[in-house]
């Protein structure tokens, strides 16, 4: 039986936490509570965390103070939106026709992680998106923080058997808001269905944005996640995806701008479990000031999992001497016909395409930007969605403008 802990860093975050009004199990509740009386922060200790250090959840005030923010900017003009204000979804603002926004129950914790647990326990919305056969829509789910709080929704989004979607999942915070996102989304694609997801998550430089995808591929399926850090104090993003069936696509973009002293950690897990299928994973990002970037990817190919194509790459480009990244590309094969790859490069902008430019009559600092933008181009690219594309691109600018 496991001990329980005395006194814990989870402890001391709950007394500042307000208990879900949604309704939960006694079972999922139970389980949950179990969970983290025998739990506390990872560490170093703890593999998946030795780059990243979650202490200062605790220094977090989550007073409700507000902040300044201008009216969030919708990255879509079609989509059907959904605006959660502060944790809470605003039904006078969304269209939530087809969307469940109110539970006899929240679905049950199925999961072992110390943080989903804590987010069922403390969940501010819970949102349910279906896509039928017959569909074919787009989804905005818009976050605005305008106060140093706790936002934790639950997001399920279920891809029935033909139908396509997508899911733009965009948070946008106040430039000095302090809150703290802790975010769980479960999703399923069915037999031939075609989902994307393009995450976008500009939070206040002082915030801790840690987020979780629970993802289930079924046979003949597409599965498509962009994700874009773009500030925060800290950000965490677990991916965690499950290929149940044969002749899935799984592709997996992303593309990080870091300065000051921000953190930014993508894990991400693709598990082969039956043959004849083909996954792509292309994170990269460029890293300034004191900034840190964590990359830790793995491929599973499990024993049966005949005929896999696995491509994995991480790239990063260094603007001062004093940002790091910490980058772990792996692959664990128990098949033997497969075509598998991983790499993972770090440098800085090469010397000599930025004096071409500036031979050009181009400023140093404007060189500079026009190969960042180039390097992080090739991200961009894979995103099929030209909004999402395009306002990424802008806030890339905006980024070495500021």
């Amino acid at each position: 039986m496991d001990e329980v802990l005395t006194q814990t860093k989870f402890d001391i975050l709950r007394k500042r936490l307000s208990p879900t009004v949604l309704p939960i199990s006694e079972i999922s509740k139970g389980k949950a509570e179990d969970l983290l009386a025998t739990s506390d922060f990872p560490t170093r200790k703890n593999e998946a965390w030795k780059y990243t250090n979650v202490n200062g959840l605790n220094k977090l005030l989550l007073d409700g103070e507000s902040s300044d923010l201008t009216k969030p900017k919708s990255i879509t003009k079609s989509a059907e939106k959904v605006y959660i204000i502060n944790g809470q979804v605003s039904k006078d603002q969304s269209d939530v026709s087809g969307i469940k926004t109110s539970w006899v129950e929240l679905p049950e914790l199925h999961t072992e992680e110390s943080f989903d647990a804590l987010n069922l326990l403390y969940c501010t919305a819970g949102i349910e998106l279906t896509f039928e056969e017959t569909e074919n829509k787009t989804v905005e789910l818009l976050f605005e923080n305008t106060t140093n709080s706790a936002v934790f929704p639950r997001i399920f989004i279920q891809c029935n058997k033909g139908a396509k979607g997508t899911v733009i999942l965009n948070f946008q915070g106040a430039e000095k808001n302090a809150s703290f996102i802790n975010v769980s989304t479960f999703v399923d694609v069915e037999e031939n269905a075609n989902l994307s997801i393009h995450k976008i998550q500009k939070n206040g430089t002082q915030s801790f944005d840690l987020q979780r995808e629970y993802v289930n591929q079924a046979a003949n399926s597409v599965f498509t996640i962009n994700t874009f850090p773009l500030s925060g104090r800290m950000t965490r993003n677990d991916l965690v995806i499950n290929v149940n069936g044969s002749n899935c696509e799984t592709f997996m973009n992303g593309a990080y701008t870091l300065k000051g002293k921000s953190h930014c950690d993508n894990h991400t897990t693709v598990d082969h479990k039956v043959a004849h299928c083909y996954s792509k994973e292309l994170y990269k990002g460029v890293i300034d000031d004191r900034a840190t970037n964590v990359f830790n990817g793995k491929v599973f190919v499990r024993k049966d999992a005949q005929k896999i194509n696995a491509f994995q790459s991480n790239a990063n480009i260094l603007l001062s001497e004093t940002g790091s990244v910490n980058s772990k590309p792996e692959l664990e094969i128990y098949a033997d016909d497969v075509k598998c790859s991983h790499g993972s490069t770090t440098g800085q902008l090469d010397d000599e395409a930025v004096f071409y430019l500036r031979s050009r009559g181009l400023s140093e600092k404007s060189a500079k930007e026009l190969l960042v933008k180039a390097f992080l181009g090739e991200v961009l690219e894979e995103v099929d969605n030209e909004e999402v594309s395009s306002y990424v691109e802008q806030e890339i600018e905006n980024h070495f403008s500021a």
